[in-house]
C-alpha cells in the first residue's frame, strides 16, 4: 500500500513520519530536492515538472508513506500523477487556531498568515476527497476534536499499523458491494442507514454512551476505527444483553419503513448487538463494523450503480450525506421537530429529497 500524508504546513506531517514503523517512510521535499537542487527557485510549472517525475519514480516502489502538499495558500500543487500514485491519502486536520499560532511562531511559515487558515485547510480536504471518491481511493481525516490536534500521535501510529494490517474502507465497500449484488434478484435496491433512519433512537446513546470522536463532522474510516474501540472499552462496564431492544428505548421509524417497496440493506454504524436484532426483525440483511464510514456507505453505492442496480438511499447525517448524493433518489430523514441533522448545517443537499 502507498500512502500520502497530507495536511497544512505545520500539521505535524513529519513528527508523525519520524515515528511509522510498519512502512517505508519517504520524505517528499528532500526527494524532490534529490531530482532537482535548486527546487524551490523553480517556476510553478517547473516545480510540477519535477513532482510529476518524482510521481512517475516512486511507482515503482510499494508500501510506503510519504508526505505531501495539495496546495500553497490559492495555488494548487497537487497533480494527478500524485494522485495516481497513492492507494490512500490520509489527511491531518488540526484547529485552524492552532495552526495558526505554529504559523506565528515559524520563520518559515509565518508567510501563510496572509490566508484564511481555516478556509485553505477545508478547501483541501474537501478537494482530495472529491478527488478520492472520483478515483477510488481511500481517504481518511485523521483529527482529534477534543483538542483540536493529537497531543500523542500514538492513536494515528495505532491507525497507520492497522492500515498495513490491511484497514481499508474502499476494500470493504467493493466486497460490500459484491455480496449484495449476489443477493439481489432485480435491478433496483435500497440502502438504509440505521440509527435515526430505520429507528427514530441511536443504538449507542440509548446504552449511555457518549462521544467527541464525530465532533468534527467528517465520518471517515479513521472516525470509524476509533469509534470502534471506545465502544469496546465502553461496552466492558455495561450488561444489557438480557433486555430486547423495545426495552433498550430503541423504536422503528414507520415513517421510513413503511415507504420501502423493494429489497432493502442496512448500512449502520450503530451497535452491531442491537443492530443484529433489529435487522432480523425487520428481515433486511445488515452491514456494519468498524469500516462501515461515510466513503464506504458512498462506495458502495456507487460500485452497485456500475452493476446496473438503480439505487434508493436513506440516511440522516453526514455519515449519508455522500451516499445519499450518488444514489439514483436519496431521502434525508429529518429529527422528530422536522429539523436537519446539524451534522449537515453547511451541506449542498440540493437533488436530495427532505422527508
Amino acid at each position: 500500500m502507498r500512502i500520502g500524508l497530507y495536511g497544512l504546513p505545520t500539521a505535524g506531517k513529519t513528527f508523525i513520519l519520524d515515528a511509522v514503523r510498519n512502512f517505508d517512510v519517504l520524505a517528499g521535499s528532500s526527494m524532490l530536492k534529490e531530482l532537482e537542487p535548486d527546487f524551490h527557485s523553480l517556476s510553478s510549472e517547473e516545480k510540477k515538472h519535477v513532482r510529476r517525475k518524482l510521481a512517475a519514480k516512486l511507482k515503482e516502489k510499494n508500501d510506503f508513506i510519504m508526505d505531501g502538499h495539495y496546495s500553497f495558500g490559492d495555488e494548487v500543487v497537487f497533480t494527478e500523477e500524485d494522485g495516481e500514485l497513492y492507494d490512500a491519502i490520509l489527511y491531518l486536520y488540526v484547529d485552524p487556531s492552532i495552526l495558526k499560532m505554529r504559523m506565528e511562531d515559524s520563520v518559515r511559515n509565518k508567510k501563510y498568515l496572509t490566508f484564511d487558515i481555516g478556509k485553505w485547510q477545508m478547501a483541501e480536504l474537501e478537494s482530495l476527497r472529491q478527488y478520492c471518491h472520483k478515483h477510488n481511493k481511500d481517504f481518511y481525516v485523521c483529527d482529534n476534536p477534543e483538542k483540536g490536534y493529537f497531543p500523542n500521535i500514538s492513536t494515528i501510529l495505532e491507525f497507520i499499523d492497522s492500515l498495513a494490517a490491511g484497514y481499508s474502507c474502499l476494500a470493504y465497500a467493493k466486497q460490500s458491494a459484491d455480496s449484495i449484488f449476489d443477493q439481489i434478484k432485480g435491478k433496483e435496491i435500497c440502502l438504509a442507514d440505521g440509527d435515526r433512519t430505520l429507528t427514530t433512537e441511536d443504538s449507542s446513546s440509548v446504552l449511555g454512551y457518549k462521544t467527541h470522536i464525530f465532533d468534527g463532522n467528517f465520518y471517515t474510516g479513521f472516525q470509524a476505527w476509533r469509534h470502534k474501540r471506545e465502544m469496546t472499552d465502553f461496552l466492558r462496564f455495561i450488561d444489557w444483553t438480557s433486555r430486547p431492544f423495545e426495552e433498550l428505548g430503541v423504536h422503528f421509524n414507520p415513517a421510513v419503513i413503511e415507504t420501502i417497496r423493494m429489497p432493502c440493506i442496512i448500512l449502520t454504524t450503530g451497535y452491531y448487538g442491537i443492530w443484529k436484532e433489529i435487522a432480523n426483525e425487520l428481515k433486511m440483511p445488515m452491514y456494519c463494523g468498524e469500516q462501515m464510514s461515510a466513503e464506504t456507505k458512498y462506495f458502495i453505492a456507487k460500485f452497485l450503480q456500475e452493476k446496473g442496480v438503480r439505487i434508493i438511499a436513506y440516511g440522516d447525517s453526514m455519515n449519508d450525506y455522500y451516499m445519499l448524493k450518488q444514489a439514483d433518489e436519496g431521502y434525508l430523514i429529518t429529527k422528530s421537530d422536522g429539523t436537519l441533522s446539524r451534522s449537515l448545517k453547511y451541506m449542498d443537499t440540493e437533488g436530495i429529497a427532505v422527508v
